[in-house]
């Protein structure tokens, strides 16, 4: 008998599950018909490894920082040689826009190599000069096989972008391109490219229509960092949220305005999210935290008379279970009757907001609007509030506080337990509405 010969294996084309054996019926996912046969697996002895020392000496390589500074921020400060990135968002954000512009601002350290599934040679290109950003050391090609691109490189380069994942294949397994298990196995093959070269590599992922990453959760966690795009599919302002980042903070976010010539960054979004002068009732202003960055948001509610049907919750950028239990809180502790209204809440500028540090100025504005009383100008509602009707401090005040003072902001209302100067600190809601009615510190 042959000593080492190769067997097949067979892998399940949904779920992943392995077997040296077909199966019909696979009892892992219990899906039939799924076993696809993966070429060249080999089940020999494996080779051995070297450990090293943890206190061996290390050369850290340092980030590099290109001219797009709202990029390398939602980075972490630049890209790390190495690094894997999975960048997602819906059809029409402007991913592969986004990442042509990096691109070239990489390829002004070294060579850099973006590879389409979805688009022509001749079609990039001629995006590229429709953006302005041609470089000669910025290479296109349209070849889908990742084998065949990462053999065809002979220097190291600097970063590797594919768009998308969805539509790249490898050698060796007979399942169709975009499937599961092909995506797997290709981000395997770049995971590890990347590691033993240090060099970056982008991916370009598609979204479902429930707004999650397409493809198994797996691939999430093998890569590195994942930035969504994110935006209202009519508006050219757009979002990059960080979701994760082994090298960096993870809710961190560039805004950027999509235009002809591109997508232009936005240094300064507090000015562009949030309307200071506003005096109309059911406004109120608040400033949240995203990663290193604090940022003034408005918070805008309109309650109407609804004695017809059941009254309708309506949140848009904020969580519809938080705003039912803060609408509870105002008709609680503040005397307000929602039983026949309408509510509709909305953060202006598309943000999705999770701070916990805007509870007190969602309240504050559901106030204003069921009562028709507008807030002063210019001024901010920071801190959480519980179910008992008190108002707690948050994270990072200071911070926050900082960029009231930058923007102009008269009065901060905060909670009592905030060991600082210059805010009106408030215990209850109760205390927190009347002093921004009244003024009192």
């Amino acid at each position: 008998m042959k000593q080492g010969k190769d067997k097949k294996t067979y892998i399940c084309s949904n779920c992943g599950y392995r077997s040296n054996k077909w199966f019909g019926k696979c009892p892992q996912c219990e899906e039939w018909n799924t076993a696809v046969e993966i070429e060249g697996a080999s089940f020999n002895a494996p080779s051995t490894t070297n450990f090293k020392s943890s206190t061996a000496s290390v050369d850290v390589q340092e980030r590099l920082v290109t001219s797009m500074k709202e990029m390398d921020r939602v980075l972490g400060g630049g890209l790390t040689p190495g690094s894997v990135i999975l960048v997602a968002g819906g059809p029409g954000m402007g991913k592969s826009t986004l990442l042509l512009e990096y691109a070239s601002a990489l390829a002004k350290v070294g060579d850099v190599y973006y590879v389409s599934g979805e688009e022509s040679v001749p079609q990039i290109l001629s995006r590229v000069k429709r953006l302005g950003v041609e470089n000669d050391k910025l290479f296109l090609s349209s070849t889908v096989n990742v084998d065949e691109v990462l053999a065809s490189i002979k220097e190291k380069p600097v970063a590797l972008i594919f768009d998308s994942i969805q539509t790249v294949h490898t050698t060796g397994m007979n399942a169709l391109t975009g499937s599961i298990s092909q995506m797997r196995e290709c981000v395997v093959r770049l995971v590890e490219y990347a590691k033993s070269s240090d060099t970056s590599v982008f991916i370009i992922g598609h979204i479902t229509k429930g707004g999650n990453i397409a493809g198994p959760m797996v691939l999430e966690h093998m890569v590195d960092t994942v930035l969504y795009l994110e935006g209202e599919p009519r508006s050219g302002r757009r979002i990059l949220r960080a979701i994760k980042n082994r090298f960096g903070p993870t809710e961190e976010i560039a805004v950027y305005e999509m235009k002809k010539n591109g997508m232009v960054e936005i240094s300064d979004p507090s000015r562009i999210f949030a309307d200071m002068e506003s005096e109309e009732a059911g406004n109120a202003i608040s400033i949240v935290v995203e990663g290193t960055r604090s940022l003034m948001i408005n918070i805008q509610a309109l309650t109407t008379s609804n004695r017809k049907s059941t009254p309708i919750r309506i949140a848009r950028g904020f969580e519809n279970t938080r705003l039912l239990m803060l609408t509870a809180l105002v008709s609680n502790y503040l005397g307000v009757s929602f039983e026949n209204r309408d509510v509709y809440l909305n953060v202006l500028g598309g943000l999705k907001i999770s701070d916990p540090g805007v509870d007190l100025a969602v309240i504050a504005a559901l106030y204003s609007s069921a009562k028709h009383i507008a807030f002063p100008s210019k001024t901010v509602f920071v801190g959480e509030v519980g179910l008992d009707g008190k108002v707690r401090s948050v994270q990072q005040m200071q911070m926050r506080i900082t960029e009231a003072k930058r923007l102009g902001v008269r009065r901060v209302i905060t909670s009592h337990q905030f060991e600082g100067d210059g805010v009106a600190k408030a215990k209850t809601v109760k205390d927190a509405i009347a002093k921004a009615l009244s003024g009192d510190e």
